[in-house]
């Protein structure tokens, strides 16, 4: 990928197939339901979060690890598409490329994720990204994979001087689950308020925003915790003060990814040095674009598009 103006960001992480099923509402344990809508395409929180920071303006890598099969070429091909660097993507000659089961309704989902492939990303395949990592400004990595290996990709890039965010996601069982080693090459933590709560052992209540968010970076030594809160917006903790954003209106029309297009505006515009309220305005700008269309990398949007967005939004 020819080197643009902006932020370079390194994304560990999993690239799926979203095989997603709609619904006006989810069922309940035990329960079908009739659906009105069946769609497949790209997914895996890596991959959608690698193209909403290209989409965002930075240069971005992903790394990770597909099936020899259809559905990995189709999401190779999908990643190159949006802009992303695929060089540090490895493929599976044994296993087939991972997906995720999605049902979505009532503006909400859930989700089985089988990692395939992506289970077999390697502490080798992370070391080829070496030099990835060290041309970039920050590295991004969930919960999708093993713990180990996003730890390991931490402490390379920290002890490079590199930025490391974390997106807690899928949540953690509880706090411990997630290493100190992590903690400690971690930047900045973003989370949504469910994710939040089960870090916290506890619900992360509206009213205990500013509270609760001080607890998690107290117990983590992270100086910026961010947390998103759906059709509430997002909030940040950092330097000991609470920033909030409110959402910003739309139609809601489909959940799925919506945290991902977030945390790729947001970080795309604190990486080029825009002050955290203004970032989280872009990150919140981007959810609620995404939360506005069907489909999932279809439904990231432009960095023209949130630009527009916000222009009208301030107009109105």
């Amino acid at each position: 990928m020819a080197n643009r103006p902006g932020p370079t960001v390194v994304v560990l992480g999993s690239v799926h197939m979203d095989l997603i099923a709609r619904a006006d509402r989810l069922p309940g344990p035990g329960e079908s339901v009739v659906g009105n809508n069946f769609t497949m395409g790209p997914g895996g929180k890596g991959g959608n979060q690698a193209c909403q920071l290209a989409l965002a303006g930075a240069n971005a890598y992903i790394a990770a690890r597909l099936g020899d099969d259809d559905f990995g070429r189709q999401l190779l091909a999908e990643l190159k598409v949006r802009g992303v660097d695929t060089s540090c993507v490895a493929i599976d000659a044994e296993f087939p490329t991972g997906a995720s089961t999605i049902f979505s309704g009532e503006g909400d989902y859930s989700s089985i994720i089988v990692p395939g492939a992506a289970s077999r990303l390697s502490v080798e395949d992370i070391e080829r990204a070496r030099p990835a990592i060290a041309d970039a400004d920050a590295l991004v990595v969930q919960m999708e994979l093993p713990v180990g290996l996003s730890g390991h990709a931490a402490a390379m890039a920290a002890a490079m001087g590199k930025a490391v965010i974390v997106n807690a996601s899928p949540a953690p069982d509880s706090w411990s689950d997630i290493p100190q080693s992590l903690w400690r090459a971690t930047s900045l933590l973003i989370v949504n308020a469910v994710e939040a709560g089960r870090l916290l052992g506890r619900t992360l209540q509206d009213n205990q925003l500013n509270a609760g968010l001080a607890e998690l970076a107290a117990r983590s030594g992270i100086e910026t915790i961010v947390v998103t809160l759906g059709s509430k917006g997002a909030a940040a903790f950092t330097g000991g003060e609470l920033v909030c954003q409110a959402a910003l209106p739309v139609e809601p029309v489909d959940a799925v990814g919506a945290g991902d297009a977030f945390l790729g505006a947001f970080i795309a515009g604190r990486l080029e040095g825009l002050p955290i309220s203004d970032a989280l305005r872009r990150g919140v700008a981007a959810g609620a674009l995404a939360v506005s269309r069907p489909g999932v990398h279809d439904a990231l949007p432009s960095r023209h598009e949130i630009d527009a967005f916000l222009s009208r939004t301030i107009e109105s």
